[in-house]
């Protein structure tokens, strides 16, 4: 999904134009990590599953992306149908490893959203365009990225959910499979020794 259609979406949780958040691009295969930032990987996962194959087809193939929300503290109230006003963002694929280069400093992951088409418009000006079914996660989990630092991994962080809203929140210990995503992705600079184990935790 395209940097624009992600910014459009994260307007939706409250975030005021103009004021929406950086958003970070992940990290390609080959390609350097800037200087001054660490490569933070990780994974994230919705439990159950809500995509079945015929969503996945309408959405042209894509497997599904979640659309992240991060602040730097706790500061700034974080709850479903209240305005609030990310620092940063980032849209992970679902249950496929991330790798986003991020400046060091703590982060929470307050909001996650995943957009699913349930159809579409069928008359007026919207005519063609898809209709989406939405699942919201509202949650603090903090992660630290610290300086002097090549490379983190956060830990797979699962959303369990009813269909609508998160349940519980857990994070899963993958380090294994995250040293051999990183040793595929050939970044300059970066071995699999580099990689520092820093899970993330659920405050609340």
């Amino acid at each position: 999904m395209s940097k624009n259609v992600f910014l459009a979406l994260i307007a939706m949780i409250g975030i005021a134009s103009g004021c929406g958040p950086s958003f970070t691009p992940s990290l390609q295969k080959g390609e350097a990590v800037q200087s001054g930032k660490v490569l933070v990987i990780g994974k994230i996962v919705i439990d159950p599953v809500w995509f079945t194959k015929k969503d996945i087809e309408q959405q042209d193939g894509e497997i599904p992306n979640i659309r992240i929300g991060m602040t730097y503290d706790l500061s700034k109230e974080a709850t479903e149908g209240k305005l609030y006003y990310p620092d940063e963002g980032v849209n992970p694929v679902l249950g496929e490893f991330f790798c986003y280069p991020l400046s060091p400093g703590n982060r929470y992951i307050r909001s996650g959203m995943v957009f699913k088409v349930k159809g579409h418009h069928m008359v007026g000006i919207a005519k063609g365009q898809a209709v989406y079914d939405v699942l919201n996660f509202f949650r603090n989990i903090r992660f630290e990225v610290p300086p002097n630092t090549k490379a983190i991994y956060i830990g797979t962080i699962v959303y369990k959910h009813d269909g609508k809203h998160a349940t519980a929140i857990l994070v899963r210990d993958e380090y294994g499979e995250a040293v051999k995503e990183l040793e595929k992705l050939k970044i300059p600079g970066i071995r699999a020794g580099d990689l520092k184990k820093r899970l993330a935790a659920v405050v609340k």
